[in-house]
């Protein structure tokens, strides 16, 4: 007798412990709806809230508001998942609730890698300056039919993501050559230049601000990764830009082809 009485009250009291948890979920469910439906109007619950403390400063009682019972509902929630689990002749595993979050959203635009030590063909000290496509670079002005057309023919660009060109002594580096500038980063030679002789490279930069700001002149060690074949044009400058972009360096399967 005592042993079937033990048996309907383990029973009543899986239950009880059913029942309460069940009525735990469903709270905890609507409580997850009203994140979600705080969240979509956050502003007006500023507002609003905003509103109460005006009302309070000149002595008018405000409304109750729903947030006011936000901690109390928790807590309820709280003390009968308690009960139903010191009621429970078993561990019980308690299904949290999806409470929608905000997204974090990433910035996709990440600093190019150095390349590989086996991609570097071979490194080389150069004093290295900044130029425009302007006059005080080129002598030529915006309304020059090749205002900011490098002697490759290609458009100068300065993409710090991808890669820029730069000018240098065709007898050193051929058009075409790809070089890794520390601090300044890809650069692949499309210019040349009366005053680029010998271990002189010159960086494009948009304005003679950025050239004063960003760089000036410094003494560096450039690693080579391509050598080029005397041409770059606006397609080789494409394909590489959209490769780095995605790989955040060279691949070697660019490096593999015929420049």
């Amino acid at each position: 007798m005592k042993k079937q009485n033990a048996m309907k009250t383990k029973q009543l009291r899986v239950l009880i412990s059913s029942m309460v948890i069940s009525i735990g979920l469903v709270l905890s469910w609507n409580q997850a709806e009203a994140y979600t439906f705080e969240e979509e109007n956050e502003v007006m619950h500023v507002i609003k809230r905003q509103d109460q403390a005006a009302t309070r400063q000149v002595g008018i009682q405000p409304e109750v508001s729903i947030h006011d019972y936000e901690y109390s509902d928790q807590a309820q929630v709280t003390t009968m998942v308690y009960m139903a689990l010191l009621w429970s002749p078993q561990p019980i595993v308690i299904p949290k609730p999806d409470v929608p979050g905000k997204q974090l959203v990433l910035d996709p635009s990440t600093p190019v890698m150095a390349p590989r030590s086996e991609q570097v063909l071979g490194t080389q000290k150069v004093t290295a300056t900044g130029y425009t496509a302007g006059i005080e670079s080129t002598g030529k002005g915006p309304k020059h039919p090749q205002y900011g057309i490098t002697y490759s023919g290609v458009k100068v660009r300065r993409d710090k993501e991808t890669v820029s060109t730069i000018a240098a002594d065709p007898k050193l580096f051929p058009l075409g050559s790809i070089l890794y500038i520390p601090g300044y980063g890809y650069g692949i030679v499309a210019d040349t230049g009366s005053a680029i002789k010998g271990n002189k490279i010159d960086l494009y930069f948009p304005t003679t601000k950025q050239v004063y700001k960003e760089w000036g002149k410094k003494d560096v060690e450039v690693q080579v990764i391509k050598q080029g074949d005397g041409k770059c044009t606006e397609k080789m400058l494409d394909e590489l830009s959209e490769a780095i972009d995605v790989y955040k360096s060279v691949p070697d399967s660019w490096l593999d082809k015929a420049v």
